[in-house]
């Protein structure tokens, strides 16, 4: 969404300190005020625009680098998570792996380790997609699929995998509605005995990095919001007891006759670990596993949960873990 340029004649220092001050909407009176927003108002604000050429490249720019865990879980991450997972389930092979909202292929490269024999991979971010398939060159037991994962869940004549990934937040960024539906439709093509792995925000892990309220942060050489010299002006928001995180975060340029200013937002649905347990069970998945790999860890973007569930049974049976 891009936004009047109200602020055209201000200096970033003076747009960071009002912002700091009085708030985006100070500043962009079009911006309505969080505060004032009720629950399904925010869960319906426009998702990030993964599917966009530009956006996917920068996005791209940030999962490989490995210094941070902003939009990624870097390799050293991954094969912590994998070494947890496989200490907690000793006998697990990755097998056939789906992952939808797969990301650059840091899983794909570290699942060989564990017995991997086919990955399908599906992501929105066509750069993303493509930095994967030239990674993966002649590799032909690993695929990657650009499109919604939902519209690919269950894609006709593929064999049942034997591992279901949903890393990244990937179920935090779903309605419960939508989880519930994208959820059955994978599980159906999860074998019996096959597992689902989850790495997801739960309630219990508490709203570190999002109840920071306003923040400016200058981003001298681009970030996956916008190129160049630019602030990102982050405003924090914890809804409905923490069921719902999220932030809104306008880019400014940090300079005089820059691009009119966007805003995006980043919005987190938050079960508690029962109201998960319940939609798991809802599509035929027994919780097996659940735990912090990083536990203690410093960093709010690894206060995270691993759940693992498996499939030992066929239901339609649907039950309710949140209304949308």
């Amino acid at each position: 969404m891009e936004l009047v340029d109200t602020a055209a004649h201000h200096g970033a220092e003076e747009i960071a300190r009002e912002f700091l001050e009085h708030g985006a909407p100070f500043l962009w009176p079009e911006l309505p005020d969080l505060a004032g927003l009720t629950p399904d108002r925010i869960a319906a604000l426009p998702p990030l625009p993964y599917g966009d050429p530009e956006f996917s490249a920068r996005l791209l720019r940030e999962q490989t680098d490995t210094t941070t865990t902003d939009s990624s879980r870097p390799p050293a991450v991954v094969k912590r998570q994998l070494a947890w997972l496989r200490h907690e389930l000793p006998e697990w092979r990755a097998g056939r792996v789906h992952h939808p909202l797969c990301g650059p292929g840091t899983y794909a490269a570290a699942l060989g380790d564990y017995g991997l024999t086919a990955y399908v991979g599906v992501d929105a971010g066509p750069a993303v997609v493509q930095h994967a398939r030239r990674r993966f060159a002649g590799q032909d037991h690993i695929r990657f699929v650009l499109g919604d994962a939902a519209d690919t869940a269950a894609s006709p004549g593929e064999p049942a995998c034997d591992t279901l990934l949903l890393t990244y937040d990937a179920a935090n960024f779903l309605a419960p509605r939508a989880f519930r539906e994208l959820l059955g439709s994978l599980v159906r093509g999860l074998r019996l005995g096959g597992i689902a792995v989850l790495d997801l925000r739960l309630a219990e892990d508490g709203t570190a990095g999002f109840d920071e309220g306003r923040r400016v942060h200058r981003r001298r050489t681009g970030s996956v919001f916008r190129d160049g010299p630019h602030l990102l002006l982050s405003e924090g928001f914890t809804v409905a007891d923490g069921a719902l995180l999220g932030h809104r975060i306008v880019a400014v340029d940090d300079g005089p006759g820059g691009r009119p200013p966007e805003v995006f937002h980043s919005v987190l649905h938050v079960p508690t670990a029962p109201q998960l347990t319940a939609a798991l069970t809802a599509a035929g998945l027994d919780v097996c596993v659940r735990g912090r790999p990083f536990a203690g860890s410093g960093d709010p973007n690894l206060a995270r949960h691993l759940v693992v569930a498996r499939k030992q049974r066929i239901t339609h049976r649907t039950l309710p873990w949140r209304q949308p």
